[in-house]
């Protein structure tokens, strides 16, 4: 195969398994089943045959309930959130209306929960977000690869190849918990065009009233809607017990783990200084605190926009909603300040080869009938797995297939193609890691934000449009929005539990 030919090869992605704990079955699942087969046997045993009869009310529904898939997920598991989320209503906690006048414990911010207790340290103009119930400390940055999307096919290539490395050498390190890409896409303002225009024909001495003027004005007007931002960021959180060493030779305490966070910060910078991708900045606090506050209340971004200088970004008092509210009859979304959010979790991504930038169509996604961008967070949250681990997942699975296609030999049905899809990818993922490649525990969550239910769900459709173009598939996560929100919104490398 010639070079140019090797350039323009597609990315391929490891298909996910679908083996299950056994037979395609999941935890919540397998449990049922031994809940009903525990009920049926027990009910022999005491009354006889008759006790299949007697027993029948009670292991019948948890079999039944074990076979079936609500919205892509199990039915047990899915009952087992909506249970929870029933319970959070009974005790008030699924809405939080936040009062500055209460007494707040020293060293919480207003956010949900466990959240609340993380630090925000600023360390040489960098904000480093510390979690004592985690032990660890996340860095942002904002990154820019200038006109990617622009560029030749081969050169695109050729810079996904060399970020691949980058990502590779994170598994290769102890101590990095988490690495979580994210876009986001809001609505802007035409600020900088306007100011340009005023400045240009002061200089000029345009007249205002003139057709010209007039006309010109009702274009910038006219696109202000239009006007849309993109960002990406990349955050890194560091497993604090396994820096431990390290930290004890800084000093130990509050002072090393800056120290640390600031090192860090500076090793990624080299690295992607090494491979095009240019660190506009690291952020701050304040930049941290604008990112969620925006994110809560979507009517606030235009005031943030305008702020410069000092001034610029939100103070960490305000970092969290206001209000937050799961209705209760709706599963599917969340309520905050100003904003409707529903929050996917993609779990298929393209079965083919896909082209390099194939999520290019979930980025400028547009509402079906106004055809405005669509304002949403896509964040990949990606956790390093070590080599050696690595290779035991596989062997496992491995042995879970081989278990598997056993069972069905016993019960004389066939392999699907899409059980041979499985043990194919498992073999090609181990080809991958012998030949240096790293491997990441991945999971992509897909935020979408509108000002209401109605506009909510053609957003909704723009994406799932979107969505189907890039060959990927996504699913709501139905009663864990507000957990799920927080997930997005907060660019502090947060996983779903």
């Amino acid at each position: 195969m010639s070079t140019n030919d090797e350039s323009m090869r597609p990315v391929r992605l490891p298909r996910r398994s679908r083996q299950g704990v056994v037979m395609g079955l999941d935890g919540w699942q397998v449990l049922c089943l031994i809940i009903a087969g525990f009920v049926m046997l027990t009910a022999v045993l005491r009354l006889g045959p008759l006790g299949f009869l007697v027993a029948a009310p009670i292991y019948l529904p948890f079999g039944i309930t074990a076979l079936i898939t609500v919205q892509g997920f199990s039915a047990p598991r899915m009952l087992a959130l909506w249970v929870s989320k029933q319970i959070r209503h009974a005790v008030g906690a699924t809405t939080q209306q936040y009062r500055p006048e209460h007494v707040r414990l020293e060293g919480t911010i207003n956010l949900p929960g466990t959240r609340a207790s993380l630090r925000i340290w600023e360390v040489d103009g960098m904000a480093a977000a510390y979690s004592p119930h985690d032990r660890t400390v996340s860095i942002t940055a904002e990154l820019e690869v200038q006109g990617f999307l622009m560029k030749d096919t081969p050169e695109r290539f050729d810079l996904a190849e060399q970020w691949a490395k980058v990502l590779a050498s994170f598994t290769q390190r102890t101590g990095i918990k988490r690495v979580t890409l994210q876009e986001r896409t809001t609505p802007t303002t035409i600020r900088a065009a306007r100011e340009h225009y005023r400045a240009t024909a002061t200089r000029l001495h345009v007249d205002q009233d003139s057709p010209a003027a007039v006309n010109y004005q009702e274009v910038l007007d006219a696109a202000e809607r239009f006007a849309v931002a993109h960002r990406n960021y990349l955050t890194l959180t560091l497993d604090l017990v396994t820096f431990a060493p390290q930290l004890k030779a800084l000093g130990g305490g509050k002072g090393a783990i800056q120290t640390l966070a600031a090192i860090e910060a500076g090793n990624v910078s080299e690295a992607l200084a090494a491979v095009k991708v240019t660190v506009r900045r690291w952020l701050t606090p304040r930049d941290i605190a604008a990112l969620a506050r925006t994110a809560f209340d979507p009517e606030y971004l235009s005031t943030v926009q305008d702020r410069d200088g000092d001034t610029a970004g939100v103070d960490l008092s305000g970092i969290g909603p206001m209000f937050l509210d799961e209705p209760k009859h709706r599963n599917g979304i969340v309520v905050t300040d100003s904003g409707v959010h529903t929050t996917m979790w993609i779990h298929e991504w393209p079965r083919s080869d896909a082209a390099v930038g194939f999520i290019s169509p979930i980025v400028f996604a547009r509402h079906p009938v106004t055809g405005e961008a669509v304002t949403h967070i896509l964040s990949i949250v990606l956790a390093p797995v070590p080599v050696a681990k690595a290779l035991k997942r596989i062997r496992d699975e491995k042995r879970v297939w081989r278990g598997n296609e056993r069972l069905r030999a016993k019960r004389g049905a066939d392999g699907s193609a899409a059980d041979e899809a499985d043990w194919n990818a498992l073999e090609k993922q181990e080809e991958e890691i012998v030949a240096g490649h790293g491997e990441f525990r991945y999971g992509a969550y897909l935020t979408v934000t509108a000002p209401d239910e109605e506009a909510l769900d053609q957003a909704v459709a723009g994406v799932r449009n979107a969505l189907s173009r890039a060959g990927m598939e996504a699913q709501i996560l139905y009663c864990q929005q507000a957990e799920a929100l927080m997930v997005n919104a907060l660019p502090l490398g947060m996983g779903m539990k």
